[in-house]
């Protein structure tokens, strides 16, 4: 029953309450009683209420007292109980419909456990509000990027999430008819298509985490320029946010080459390996390169993996096993199965884990453990060599001292998908208090794996640094043995 009588002059409410019994007539009443400030709002067109709204109650009961209270915003079909006696609410408003009338009941509950039989009710006049939609870059902002990189966005709607139906995309162009993707989208990964070789100037969009792409794709992309892309929300009835929008240089893959330097310290050894690239021949001096895998990849694995995939070739170099072999364990599967190879050079700390779960994809069982208080190294002027003379494997030789020399133990077992070979060897010293002594241990420092349906080669594995194994001035060699003759670079 209504509880309170308004009148609103223009958008003023004034509420007065509303006498229920006659003076000197006994009461009777034993079921509570529900009151609320006002039991309708107006207002003009201009000046309707957002959906969110706020409300106020209080209720009476004549023979005990108010343990709480049941709201519904969904005409009576469900009841919400609270001790409060004020909330805020999120009306919904039919899905198209951009304004109208809500109503909110609220129903007393006494110590009893007996409900108000007649609701109290606040009618408020709303409007549907505009979504609003803003970049996310939490994760870091790239500002260049292969042709498969990542957005994220934030999407709001004080009408509720529901009311977001759908997320706009366009590239360069906002007069163009934009990609429409589905409103729970709080993501998507953009990759090129590729045909026979060609890099198209469409995008497959994939949603969220989803890996199948979206059936329409993003168009107008231009390679080797910046890159406009706009995002934007719309709602069930239409309305839409500003445009969000960001730049992004986008590189077209030179070949399918790639070089990948983990290093800490980058230019000396990035000049090296693009030296030894490029005295391979004309026909390695045309790849690309990823300085910081920070920064010139994405931030999630299966983006990174769809920009492996425009690759045939890795030579990948580092000094830090954790995040090249951990990333490389992730990202490299779909690079192998199809068809894939690499040259993966990875210095190992003496503290790396002997027995890294990283190890899984590469022919190293373990490393090497010496026994407590001794280090592994190399001084100058010592040999990496083959383990099978005249298999045509350099001997090479120490320009420096390698503080941390770590070999392996190759895996002896086929795996069923590939086998293994340790191909080279390393004269290593053991160093203790003591002083230093020839390591009479496992020194196996190179090996390769073998895939067993073709017998080829598709990965090698050093753990010394090659650019400082060339005291031998024949650092070449090696590069056109394990390139060539072997991944068949």
């Amino acid at each position: 029953m209504r509880k309170l009588l308004l009148f609103c002059v223009l958008i003023g409410v004034v509420a007065v309450s509303c006498r229920k019994d006659f003076e000197g007539t006994e009461n009777t009443q034993t079921l509570p009683e529900t009151y609320t400030v006002v039991d309708s709002i107006r207002r003009d067109t201009n000046n309707l209420l957002s959906t969110t709204v706020e409300a106020r109650w209080w209720g009476e009961s004549k023979k005990g007292f108010i343990s709480g209270y049941e709201v519904s915003i969904d005409n009576q079909q469900t009841w919400t109980f609270t001790k409060n006696q004020k909330g805020s609410f999120l009306l919904n408003l039919p899905v198209g419909q951009q304004s109208g009338n809500l109503p909110i009941y609220v129903r007393a509950v006494d110590n009893l456990g007996q409900k108000d039989p007649t609701p109290a009710i606040m009618v408020f006049p709303v409007k549907n509000s505009a979504p609003a939609l803003e970049m996310d870059y939490s994760r870091g902002r790239r500002t260049s990027a292969f042709p498969a990189f990542r957005y994220y966005w934030t999407a709001t709607d004080i009408d509720g999430p529901l009311d977001i139906q759908n997320i706009e995309i366009v590239l360069n162009d906002t007069t163009k008819t934009p990609l429409v993707i589905t409103g729970n989208s709080i993501a998507a990964s953009f990759v090129a298509q590729v045909t026979a070789g060609v890099f198209d100037t469409v995008l497959f969009v994939y949603q969220n985490n989803r890996s199948v792409p979206f059936p329409d794709k993003l168009n107008g992309v231009l390679y080797n320029q910046l890159n406009k892309i706009y995002i934007r929300a719309v709602d069930r009835v239409g309305l839409k946010s500003a445009w969000a929008k960001d730049s992004i240089f986008i590189k077209r893959p030179k070949s399918d080459l790639l070089l990948i330097n983990d290093y800490s310290t980058k230019g000396p050894v990035q000049t090296f390996y693009n030296a030894q690239l490029s005295n391979l021949g004309s026909g390695y001096n045309q790849f690309d390169s990823v300085i910081s895998i920070a920064s010139d990849l994405p931030d999630d694995v299966f983006t990174i993996v769809k920009t492996l995939e425009f690759y045939k070739r890795i030579v990948w170099f580092s000094d830090n096993p954790n995040s090249t072999l951990g990333l490389a364990q992730l990202v490299t599967a779909n690079f192998f199965q199809q068809g894939g190879r690499m040259f993966l050079v990875c210095e190992m700390a003496n503290d790396f884990p002997y027995n890294s779960i990283f190890f899984s994809f590469t022919p190293i069982q373990e490393l090497v453990v010496p026994p407590a208080g001794v280090t592994l190294r190399m001084n100058i002027g010592e040999l990496m060599y083959p383990h099978i003379a005249g298999s045509g494997w350099p001997v090479l030789k120490s320009t420096s001292i390698l503080s941390s020399a770590r070999p392996f133990v190759t895996f002896s077992t086929p795996s069923g998908a590939f086998t293994y070979d340790s191909t080279c060897r390393a004269n290593i010293l053991a160093q203790n208090v003591n002083g230093t002594t020839a390591w009479m241990g496992a020194s196996t420092v190179l090996s390769k794996r073998i895939k067993v349906g073709t017998g080829k080669t598709d990965l090698i594995v050093c753990t010394l640094p090659l650019n400082r194994l060339n005291g031998n001035g024949n650092i070449d060699s090696l590069f056109r043995k394990a390139l060539i003759n072997e991944l068949e670079f």
